[in-house]
């Protein structure tokens, strides 16, 4: 298992376009938080008790996430796209161990991404705020209940991408149902109304407590999770079965 598991880890990290899109995570992170957020943060913006937590929000349900599923996707759609799923596949005794590897490193490499996102955006709001000569009050913060909040999110994110990508297999085809479920979420939301917080992706945003309006109401935070981890539990055991069974072509 420990094999496959520095396999996975090579694989992620020794090609370009995960560290290409990691530094534009990173660059974008600095400005938006810097500028953005810090140096044109209003007065109203100042006295918010709750700004810190808001901020960390509205950056891990806006593109930085996006573009650490799409690193996820690449993992699983580059060995299909260059053909070299067939290697992987050879050089381990079972398809389940390269599955459950490929899983566990992008459940680390999610953590470790969410952390960074919230320590960025928390340690750059500050330095744009000082930099213009202002200052924030201070800030209610639940450690013990937001940082599982946050970390379910991201992983929960980024997971379901590797999810979309070991069920479609394509690499287009996969990114593009990453940004259209969510879409079709919101038209469901016209049919189902209040149900609609038990859409996977909409469950997803009640646990970082984003998303919610008077169309669909709000559940708490541990449901909402509960909800969201069923759907990855259902749709890692079809993409199991069929990593297992379909043809490495």
């Amino acid at each position: 298992m420990l094999p496959a598991i520095k396999s996975e880890y090579k694989k992620l990290f020794t090609v370009r376009s995960t560290y290409f899109l990691l530094g534009g995570v990173v660059a974008m992170v600095i400005f938006y938080s810097f500028y953005i957020i810090g140096w044109k943060a209003s007065a109203e913006d100042l006295r918010n008790a709750d700004a810190l937590t808001s901020n960390i929000s509205g950056a891990l349900t806006s593109l930085p996430p996006i573009l650490g599923a799409i690193v996820a996707i690449l993992l699983m759609t580059h060995e299909y796209r260059y053909n070299t799923i067939l290697h992987t596949l050879t050089a381990s005794n079972s398809r389940t161990k390269v599955l459950i590897a490929k899983f566990l490193v992008v459940s680390v490499f999610a953590l470790i991404f969410t952390a960074v996102v919230a320590v960025l955006t928390t340690t750059f709001m500050y330095l744009g705020i000082k930099a213009h000569g202002n200052m924030l009050v201070a800030q209610h913060i639940y450690y013990h209940e937001y940082v599982w909040h946050a970390l379910f999110y991201g992983w929960g994110y980024i997971t379901s991408a590797l999810l979309l990508a070991a069920l479609i297999r394509n690499q287009i085809g996969a990114i593009v149902a990453l940004f259209a479920i969510p879409t079709l979420e919101q038209l469901l939301i016209l049919l189902l109304k209040k149900n609609s917080v038990y859409l996977p992706y909409v469950s997803l945003n009640q646990v970082i407590g984003q998303g919610a309006d008077s169309r669909i109401g709000t559940i708490a935070p541990g449901k909402a999770a509960l909800v969201f981890g069923t759907y990855l539990v259902v749709g890692w055991i079809v993409a199991w079965y069929l990593f297992v069974k379909r043809d490495a072509n």
